[in-house]
Parts: C-alpha cells; structure tokens; sequence
C-alpha cells in the first residue's frame, strides 16, 4: 500500500515491477495499471482500510508531514500524523515494513502546509508497536541535489534549501 498516492509515480513504478499496490489519497489517483487498487479515503479515519488484508509493506513518501494539516484537501486534526501511523500500524502484518520519508530539521516545526520533524517526534510517534530498522538522512546540495548525510549533518540548515532536510525511515512493525 502506498499513502499519499495522488501526486507520487511510486505506485505505478512498484504495480509496473509486478507487485500489488493500492493507491492511497484523499485526492484521486490518475493513473491506471492492473496491478494497482486505488482507493480514495482519509487514513485518520478509525474505520479507514477495515476490509482490506494486511500487508507486507506500506510506503508512505514525502506524505505524513501534511496528514491533518488541512493543505491537501484534507481536514485539519492536530493529531492527524499519529492517527494515520496508528491506521498504518493496523493494516500491516507482524513484522512489515513501513517505508517513510519526511522534512526533517534540528527543532519541530508546523504551518499550514506542513509538519517538520525532528528526533523527538519521531521517536513519540513511533513509541509503540514499531522496531526502527534503518534510518537515512539527506541534505540538499541544490535544489535538486541531494546527498547522503550523517545523524549531525541534517539538524544543520543549508543554503540550497534552509527549510529543511530529509530522513527516510524503515520502521517494522512489532506485534
């Protein structure tokens, strides 16, 4: 399953290496493959997914950090990142995978468009029911240019882009 899926070309580049994907957004998805479910829903919402099957993996990609922020269409809940990593705790099987990346930053930070995280808030979101795997960190060299930084390096600012970093997150789901 892929979050956030409206804008991102991640589902239909995993449905197009033969995996089955559903495609996640408050906003439709406009592509079509035969591997690929789309569903339009909120993932805050208790009763989101109930239906479907657990599954291995979840991607969630440059997504979490506008859930519930209300930029997206979407209705502003303070608590809008936590509600949806519950949702995606509950759809996934023991010990899957969920894939994140999101704005990382030395200090916590939110507007309207976004949240940016920093170690203390992912760690509270992650608290429960999640073993971290893997943690990445990019900083930008560019605009469209980023690379490969240390823990220390992305609570820096840099000047190719001063709002913010990125940390990818590999999170496993314990039961």
């Amino acid at each position: 399953m892929d979050v956030g899926s409206a804008s991102s070309y991640v589902p239909m580049f995993l449905a197009k290496q033969g995996h089955e994907v559903v495609a996640v957004d408050i906003r439709p998805y406009p592509l079509w493959h035969k591997n690929l479910t789309v569903m339009t829903g909120d993932v805050t919402d208790i009763s989101f997914g109930q239906n479907l099957l657990p599954f291995d993996v979840i991607t969630c990609i440059s997504t979490l950090e506008h859930i519930g922020v209300g930029y997206y269409d979407g209705e502003k809940k303070a608590a809008g990142d936590h509600l949806a990593v519950a949702t995606m705790h509950r759809l996934l099987k023991p010990r899957g995978a969920l894939l994140l990346t999101v704005p990382f930053a030395a200090t916590f930070t939110q507007d309207n468009f976004q949240r940016i995280y920093d170690f203390d808030h992912i760690a509270r979101l992650f608290s429960n029911g999640w073993r971290l795997r893997e943690e990445r960190f990019h900083i930008p060299r560019g605009k469209r240019n980023w690379i490969i930084a240390d823990k220390f390096e992305v609570l820096k600012s840099h000047p190719a882009y001063t709002e913010s970093n990125n940390a990818c997150f590999w999170f496993e789901k314990i039961a």
